[in-house]
């Protein structure tokens, strides 16, 4: 990262994930061992920070999505290591930019969450949007999975029909649950928002584990570098792939004078989509095929099959037969 440009923010509590080996060893980040929580799409960083501050003999992680609220409450973060008047240091916060999903199936260990929270996720109102809801079944299930035994999950909604989608989800999650209506108590940006808006109680729902469901971490997948003998760019051919997972080609690019091509394809499977650009260049072994360098790109089974395909297309374009390097 830019010292300039990420001056004013807090690089020390954001982990790139993509950087280091998974899942997680969060007592290491943290130089700590201590209970581990995670908050859901924490915004502007008010709950995450508070909850954090109150609670200094706990970890906490934040997932986010959104780069530009990510950079605001690092920089959150930043204000409260300068102050002089602060005993509080926030040591024991990490954020991350990722999907819940992902985070949750490669990030962390089974049996290692003590709390999970998410405030006001996105209800996705409209009757075709409801698959994009966060907490399906399948993924209570999965959040189930990597909380210690006995761990909770509070979700608030300011929106009643997805409080009654959530109540439906959580049946057969291995959770019992209680649900209440409360008063706005979190001070986040949504919160306020509704709160101008003249809504003033929201939808709890706090689950409680009670039976274990057992979901494995996602392991990596180790992506091969394979040596073709010849390749022919003008007869180069990709046949895209639908379903789980899907490959799809977006574009191809070829250097005869460096020999060497760029294919950029997006990779689509459960729970992650993403874009992976493969090297195909001319070395001292043959034409090499490969993820091209200085990507962030997760190991998954869907981008070991993209360099495969690249490979079968390169070998095809010249008929070779392929030798493969792991």
């Amino acid at each position: 990262m830019s010292h300039k440009k990420y001056k004013d923010i807090a690089v020390k509590n954001f982990i790139l994930h993509y950087q280091h080996e998974r899942p997680i060893n969060w007592d290491f980040h943290f130089q700590q061992s201590a209970p581990l929580d995670l908050e859901i799409g924490f915004g502007l960083g008010e709950f995450l920070l508070s909850e954090a501050q109150k609670n200094p003999e706990r970890n906490f992680v934040g997932i986010e999505l959104d780069w530009q609220r990510i950079k605001k409450t690092l920089s959150k973060i930043r204000v409260i290591r300068q102050s002089p008047e602060q005993h509080y240091n926030a040591d024991n916060i990490r954020v991350l930019q990722v999907e819940a999903k992902v985070a949750l199936l490669r990030l962390f260990q089974p049996l290692s969450l003590h709390r999970v929270f998410c405030l006001f996720p996105c209800p996705w109102p409209k009757k075709g949007h409801v698959k994009y809801r966060l907490f399906s079944h399948s993924f209570c299930r999965l959040v189930n999975s990597r909380l210690i035994e006995a761990g909770t999950v509070q979700i608030v909604t300011d929106y009643e029909p997805h409080f009654l989608w959530l109540k439906e989800e959580v049946v057969d999650a291995g959770f019992s649950w209680e649900e209440n209506i409360i008063s706005p108590r979190f001070n986040t940006k949504f919160e306020r928002k509704w709160l101008s808006e003249g809504q003033k109680e929201f939808f709890e729902l706090t689950l409680h584990k009670v039976q274990h469901i057992d979901i494995p971490i996602q392991e990596d997948i180790p992506l091969t570098v394979y040596f073709i003998d010849q390749f022919d760019a003008e007869k180069f051919h990709f046949n895209n792939v639908s379903g789980c997972p899907s490959v799809i080609l977006k574009d191809f690019l070829y250097d005869s004078g460096r020999k060497k091509a760029m294919v950029h394809l997006v990779v689509s499977e459960e729970h992650i989509t993403q874009h992976l650009w493969i090297v195909i260049v001319h070395s001292k072994r043959g034409w090499c095929v490969a993820q091209a360098a200085g990507q962030t790109v997760l190991p998954t089974p869907g981008a070991a099959l993209a360099i495969r395909m690249v490979a079968d297309a390169v070998r095809q374009s010249a008929d070779q037969p392929e030798k493969k390097h792991a």
